[in-house]
């Protein structure tokens, strides 16, 4: 939902000034992509970002932002708030996902335009969460979502929502040689296969299994490079810290490389691109590696990830050794029928 720019109209009917609120500051490479791209869209003039991380959100993206605290005050000197990107009220985000939902509806009783941007709504999000987002999404000015499957709850709850794509499709990636580089650091040779891992402990009961299937695949397929990406690394929630599965799963499997750092977006879209296959669960995982253009193993791990992966035709893999061996061996010569017609 689209309106033509006035003075001071910005896209989706909002004013400026912005407050902008999401799951930013928390090292998730997903939320800053979609990030990005959302101030891509509405701009970064007059555009202020509520972060955990402030200084860091400033330096990455170029834009004013405050901490958590200051939120509720910020309200008094923003004509529009928009609550941008991503399943931001799944079960998996904690009181959050009743968190964001409460704000808007206190900033909307004060008068500020709220619009909610590219996020997804599922049918398992607690009740409390539910009935918020029901009133919030009626008082919204703009409501979009990023796939069919929350258009379609919406439209059982009589709220019409637009379907767009993922706020990150506005992110141009780096160019390749970014990308390249990052695996060389982490001891990779871009010239040979390489499978990219991008996993989360979020689902604690499958941990273990998942842990004892990657190691199985490692060992199974010694001609393959296998390099993990973490795409989340959240500063104090261990689950949602997949650097930390990541060398759990290098102890297991020493040949297992790993990117480090905290790379802009950018950077990893880039990564991706120069990988031969990728095991995803985490969404902008899928949504990386299929603007790549590269063979998916998807193995999801929450509602959105299941939507993503029925809306673009595929199959999930389960969390056991040789499915996922088998995934991969399909991938790699899909690769190599690629490479092959290209030469």
């Amino acid at each position: 939902m689209l309106v033509r720019r006035s003075a001071g109209l910005h896209p989706a009917g909002l004013e400026a000034p912005i407050l902008v609120l999401g799951g930013y500051g928390y090292r998730n490479v997903g939320d800053e992509a979609m990030l990005a791209g959302l101030l891509e869209q509405i701009g970064r003039d007059r555009v202020t970002v509520i972060s955990r991380a402030p200084d860091e959100t400033a330096a990455l993206h170029g834009v004013r932002a405050i901490p958590l605290r200051e939120s509720a005050l910020a309200l008094r000197s923003h004509r529009s708030l928009v609550i941008g990107g991503g399943g931001l009220f799944g079960r998996e985000m904690g009181p959050m996902g009743r968190l964001l939902p409460a704000y808007g509806l206190f900033a909307s009783s004060l008068g500020v335009r709220v619009a909610m941007l590219g996020v997804g709504v599922d049918r398992e999000m607690r009740p409390v969460a539910a009935s918020l987002v029901r009133r919030l999404a009626r008082r919204a000015v703009a409501f979009t979502v990023r796939d069919h499957a929350s258009a379609e709850l919406l439209a059982e709850w009589g709220i019409p929502a637009e379907v767009v794509p993922d706020l990150s499709a506005s992110l141009q990636p780096a160019p390749a040689p970014a990308g390249t580089e990052l695996l060389r650091l982490a001891g990779i040779d871009p010239d040979r296969p390489v499978i990219g891992l991008a996993l989360t402990a979020v689902r604690a009961q499958e941990t273990d299994a998942l842990e004892s299937a990657i190691a199985d695949c490692i060992a199974a397929l010694p001609d393959a490079q296998f390099c993990f990406i973490p795409m989340s690394q959240h500063p104090f929630v261990d689950v949602h810290n997949d650097l930390l599965l990541g060398r759990r799963l290098q102890l297991a499997s020493p040949r297992l490389a790993i990117v480090e750092g905290f790379p802009r977006p950018e950077a990893v879209m880039a990564t991706f691109a120069a990988l031969t296959g990728a095991v995803c669960m985490r969404f902008h995982s899928l949504v990386f590696a299929d603007r790549a253009g590269i063979p998916i193993v998807p193995v999801p791990y929450a509602p959105k990830c299941d939507a993503w992966v029925v809306e673009h035709g595929l199959e999930a893999v389960p969390v056991d050794g040789a499915a996922l061996v088998t995934a991969i061996q399909s991938a790699l010569g899909t690769r190599r029928r690629r490479r092959r017609k290209v030469a």
